[in-house]
């Protein structure tokens, strides 16, 4: 993180945002921006921040992970979650370990966080307490069905007729939303003929069964397990009391997902036709058996937004309502975390309305091509644990996966920690603004080329 400026610091100007949406994108943002000393409101349409329904595991980068630690949540997050100090790669149909390593040991990850594993919920949970104790007014039951996009001040209309209005709002309201529908004219879907399986397997009972007591951590280190297959690839990792599978295969036989529904549940035996079908590993099956809470999404392709910024200039989409991803993939969250966190780290170097509009251009623009190069490494990359290698995205991995052992593993491994573990978005924004913000305000005459602004340190609250 960059230094302090010890000279005169420009005042903050403080604004109004409206968030829709309290995902992760909009949790982020919302934290981030009311750190930076601005007043939010956040408004979700549901009233599950306690218990998120429909919720298995995720997995937090290195890089995010180390935010989150500079947040001060370091403790709430360790209480929830495994460290994934260790990584397998294997082969889906035999279970054959081809490379493994430990993260910091073998793979010499150097961004300063670590791996985490946890239940979303838990998670979402702990984004929330946070959001609160910095003072965002989070609003449940608060569904918004129109917007009103006044260049100075825009409004959303909930379902109770109530107007809610803002200088700037932020649509974090996810693929099915309000958002995208203003934003983009045509979001066709297009289905890829493959589901996530999402499963939950209590871990006493695996620990009850010899063959999958490896998978058990036996301290508050995990192990991230990735099979690739022919036609599926699985990822593994614990989660508080239980395990978590996401299980990725073509949608066929008795297994159907529309793919205008974001999920839907099923039995573990629906899902245990789908491994016996493709031929997994006994260990896998019998994981399977235990399973509960298993639920199956189609995978579908969504055009991304190609301007994340209204016309208005006061109205802005992050997380995926901007950019989906792929269905349980790990930078879903982490990006998902970035964009939040960076719009509120640029607008903590706000002093007049006027720069409102340039803030979201840069904000808009610098995430467009973060997206695009994690799209990028994760299609080229294995030691990025985006997908299993083999499926979608990361289809061209299986070979490389098979014929790799524990040094090009670690070779891979450092290239991801340069492509992606160190990217920090509070850096990402602190460089801009003294690059460009500067600049662009030193030449709108704002500035006189005497004053200096202060640049937030990570510390910074």
């Amino acid at each position: 993180m960059m230094s302090e400026a010890t000279s005169q610091a420009a005042e903050l100007l403080v604004v109004d945002f409206v968030i829709i949406g309290g995902g992760i994108s909009g949790l982020n943002a919302a934290i981030s921006l009311a750190r930076a000393g601005h007043r939010v409101t956040l408004l979700e349409q549901s009233d599950d921040f306690q218990e998120t329904n429909w919720a298995g595991g995720c997995r937090l980068a290195p890089n995010i992970s180390r935010l989150y630690f500079r947040w001060g949540l370091e403790k709430q997050l360790r209480d929830i979650a495994y460290l994934q100090q260790y990584v397998r790669f294997m082969k889906c149909a035999t279970g054959e370990v081809v490379a493994k390593g430990e993260w910091v040991a073998d793979f010499k990850v150097e961004s300063g966080g670590v791996f985490l594993g946890m239940h979303y919920a838990d998670f979402r949970r702990v984004l929330y307490q946070e959001a609160v104790k910095r003072g965002v007014r989070v609003r449940s039951n608060a569904k918004v069905v129109s917007v009103d996009l006044n260049k100075e001040r825009p409004s959303v209309f909930l379902e109770s007729g109530e107007q809610v209005t803002a200088d700037v709002i932020v649509g974090a309201d996810g693929v099915h939303s309000i958002s995208r529908s203003l934003m983009i004219e045509h979001d066709e879907v297009r289905p890829t003929g493959m589901v996530l399986h999402d499963a939950v397997i209590p871990m006493d009972k695996m620990a009850s069964a010899p063959d999958l007591a490896e998978f058990v951590p036996k301290t508050e280190l995990g192990t991230a397990w990735s099979w690739a297959g022919h036609r599926c690839g699985v990822i593994g990792f614990p989660i508080r009391n239980d395990f978590h599978l996401h299980v990725y295969a073509p949608q066929t036989g008795k297994v159907q997902v529309a793919s205008n529904l974001p999920m839907a549940t099923e039995s573990s035996t629906e899902l245990l036709e789908v491994v016996n079908a493709e031929g997994c590993e006994p260990r896998l099956i019998k994981m399977v058996e235990m399973a509960q809470n298993v639920m199956a999404m189609p995978i579908t392709d969504r055009p991304e937004i190609e301007d994340w910024v209204h016309e208005c200039g006061r109205y802005v989409v992050i997380g995926e309502a901007a950019h989906p991803l792929t269905t349980g993939s790990l930078y879903a969250v982490s990006m998902a975390t970035g964009d939040g966190v960076m719009l509120g780290r640029l607008f903590s170097y706000l002093h007049r309305k006027e720069q409102i509009p340039s803030f979201l251009a840069a904000f808009a623009e610098n995430r467009h091509q973060r997206v695009q190069s994690i799209k990028k490494t994760q299609s080229t990359n294995p030691a990025s644990m985006s997908m299993p290698p083999g499926i979608l995205q990361a289809n061209t991995l299986k070979a490389v996966v098979e014929s790799m052992g524990n040094e090009e593993a670690a070779w891979y491994t450092e290239e991801a920690i340069r492509d992606i573990f160190v990217f920090d978005p509070e850096e990402e924004a602190d460089d801009w603004w003294v690059q460009w913000g500067l600049v662009q305000e030193r030449s709108a005459r704002i500035l006189p080329g005497t004053i200096e602004f202060h640049l937030r340190t990570g510390s910074d609250v």
